[in-house]
């Protein structure tokens, strides 16, 4: 039974879990995409055990309501979308705690964190991750994510399209490129071996 499971799509998995629900089909299309749900949770995160917290979450989300992925994009696609809406979800909410928090320890005169703020705390080695790191100081979210979701998980600009909610095709290609200047423009700037 797993050797058919391995054969077929990941939409036509999906769309057999939804029927079925089966254990093997399940854990099959886990093993599909555990390694890239971290990768994205790490990408919002950059923090390993608070990656892997979200990508369990999102893989209960995900067996949970596989009966909604309508089959009008790629499953992937649609993976990421839960992926990504998850995250800034978890990620307003753990900002606004900590809004909350320093409100309560300095009354009226609470510090707001800057968006950019949070990169400068991380202590993640190797080039690429500083790199990302020092873009979100430079990129708009958008433009990063476009980046991010372009040239190191391989989407095209229609599926980029679709997850951003971009009015049109333009609209995403143009966050890629703006996010593919500043990018160069962050290498060059920054000493960073190209």
């Amino acid at each position: 039974m797993r050797a058919h499971l391995k054969a077929l799509t990941d939409e036509e998995l999906s769309a057999y879990i939804a029927k079925e629900a089966a254990e093997d089909a399940c854990t099959e299309l886990f093993h599909r995409y555990q390694r890239k749900i971290y990768l994205w949770c790490f990408n919002y995160t950059h923090d390993e055990e608070e990656a892997v917290d979200l990508a369990q979450d999102i893989f209960i989300k995900l067996f949970r309501n596989i009966d909604r992925f309508s089959g009008l994009s790629k499953f992937s696609t649609w993976v990421y979308t839960v992926t990504r809406n998850h995250c800034l979800g978890e990620l307003a909410t753990k900002r606004s705690r900590w809004r909350k928090q320093m409100r309560s320890i300095d009354g009226e005169n609470a510090i707001q964190p800057a968006d950019g703020d949070m990169s400068e705390t991380l202590d993640i080695e190797g080039d690429l991750e500083r790199i990302m790191n020092a873009a979100q100081g430079i990129m708009k979210h958008d433009e990063l994510e476009a980046f991010v979701l372009h040239y190191r998980e391989g989407l095209t600009v229609n599926e980029i399209t679709g997850i951003l909610r971009c009015d049109n095709v333009t609209g995403a290609r143009t966050l890629i490129q703006n996010a593919r200047h500043k990018f160069g423009r962050l290498i060059d700037e920054k000493g960073f071996s190209r």
